[in-house]
Parts: C-alpha cells; sequence; structure tokens
C-alpha cells in the first residue's frame, strides 16, 4: 500500500508522541510513592490549594508566550498557546470551589497554603516563559496534561471516598484528568509539536522531561504532616 501524505504526518506524529512519552516515562525514576503519606480530607485540602496555584498561573503565563511567539513569527505556537490559555482559563476557580465545598474560606486558604511542589512547577514555568526561547513551556504542557491523563476515574473516586460525606470537592480534579479534555490538550500539542523541526522537538521533550521529574520529586523537606497541614487552615 502506498504512503500517502495523510499517513505519513500520521507516522510522524505517532513519532513526536512517542518522544514526548518516552521524555515523561523517564521521570518516574524519581517517585517515591512510599513518601507520599495516606490522602485525609486535611492532605486533599492542601493539594487543592497546589492545583489552584498551578491552574491560576497557566491562562497567564501562556498569554504571555503566545505573544512572544507571535512576536518571532511562529504563527503555529502563538495559536496553540492562545488556544490553551483560553481553554485554561478559570479554572483555578473549580479549585476554590473544592476547598468551600470541604468547609474552608478558598480565598484565604490560597493565600496562606502554598505547597512547595506546586510553587516549583510555576517558577519553571514561568522561567520557562520568559526564556530567550520559549519553547520549554510546550514541554511544560505537554508533561502536566500527559500525566493529567493517568488519572482514572477509579482515582477521582478514591479521593471522593475519603471526604466528608456529601462534600463535592474534585471538581477541579476531574476536569484534569482522563475524565476532562486533558486527552484532546495533548493530541492538539502533538499536532503543534509535529510542524517543528527535531531540534525543537528535543527541547521541547528535555522542557516536559525536566517537568515531570519535579511533579515525581518529593518535596526537600518532606511532606507536611497532617497536624502541621490542619495548624494552616485553622489559621485561614
Amino acid at each position: 500500500m502506498p504512503i500517502t501524505a495523510e499517513s505519513s504526518n500520521e507516522l510522524h506524529r505517532a513519532r513526536v508522541r512517542r518522544t514526548l512519552d518516552r521524555a515523561v516515562a523517564a521521570a518516574f525514576v524519581h517517585a517515591r510513592p512510599a513518601l507520599v503519606p495516606p490522602l485525609t480530607p486535611v492532605r486533599w485540602a492542601y493539594r487543592l490549594a497546589g492545583l489552584y496555584h498551578l491552574t491560576h498561573s497557566t491562562p497567564r503565563l501562556l498569554g504571555l508566550a503566545a505573544e512572544r511567539f507571535e512576536a518571532a513569527g511562529r504563527g503555529v505556537l502563538a495559536g496553540w498557546a492562545r488556544e490553551r490559555a483560553r481553554e485554561e482559563s478559570h479554572h483555578d476557580v473549580l479549585a476554590l470551589r473544592d476547598l468551600r465545598g470541604l468547609g474552608h474560606d478558598a480565598e484565604r486558604v490560597v493565600q496562606t497554603v502554598r505547597p512547595a511542589n506546586a510553587l516549583r512547577l510555576v517558577e519553571y514555568f514561568e522561567r520557562s516563559v520568559h526564556a530567550p526561547d520559549p519553547l520549554g513551556c510546550v514541554g511544560y504542557a505537554y508533561a502536566v496534561e500527559r500525566l493529567a491523563m493517568t488519572v482514572r476515574e477509579a482515582d477521582i473516586r478514591a479521593v471522593e471516598a475519603i471526604l466528608p460525606a456529601g462534600a463535592r470537592a474534585t471538581r477541579c480534579l476531574r476536569v484534569h484528568s482522563a475524565a476532562g479534555r486533558d486527552g484532546d490538550h495533548v493530541a492538539d500539542t502533538i499536532a503543534a509539536v509535529a510542524t517543528l523541526p527535531a531540534s525543537e522537538l528535543a527541547a521541547i521533550a528535555a522542557a516536559a522531561g525536566e517537568t515531570a521529574r519535579l511533579c515525581f520529586t518529593p518535596e526537600p523537606a518532606g511532606a507536611p504532616s497532617d497536624a502541621a497541614i490542619a495548624a494552616l487552615l485553622a489559621a485561614c
């Protein structure tokens, strides 16, 4: 069977996906599951604060990336960043609603509770966007959304099982999971990256790998105890 332009494009996109997925998968060696404390309602509130900081930063930083790509004449990446910024807008509100669902003063919580892992990712994202070439933000977005796809319905239900009866606090997680649109976003990113030269694919893969490593690397000081998190929440 002759290779058509369409089948050739599909093969190329599959190669791009394998390259990016291998970069993300290579970071799994940094995971330390034994160091992750059991999930509790208090610890879920802590994670929601982290989700807030991640989702709050995304529209602003991708909007800036779109401007920088546009100024450099890189229309495909500018369009990708602009569309992604639009689609990710207001997801931080979901995290706030989830915190309220747990009975917390959401705005005060996110002002006070700033999980180190989440802030580390936001800092990397910020540096990538402001770098001489903002390509790293494409790798960041790919890694975060590709990892979100590994969160299945069973994982969401496991979170809901530890929450107080009647509490609705998984809206943000559900949107950033296999149940949401992250699969479509990953496909869109692959389509954009497939238009780039091999050297830029390599740079994006390196950024995706570094982002995944940051996701998996435990906090330097170790995870805070439930008592420490509860004290932070009480102060709010």
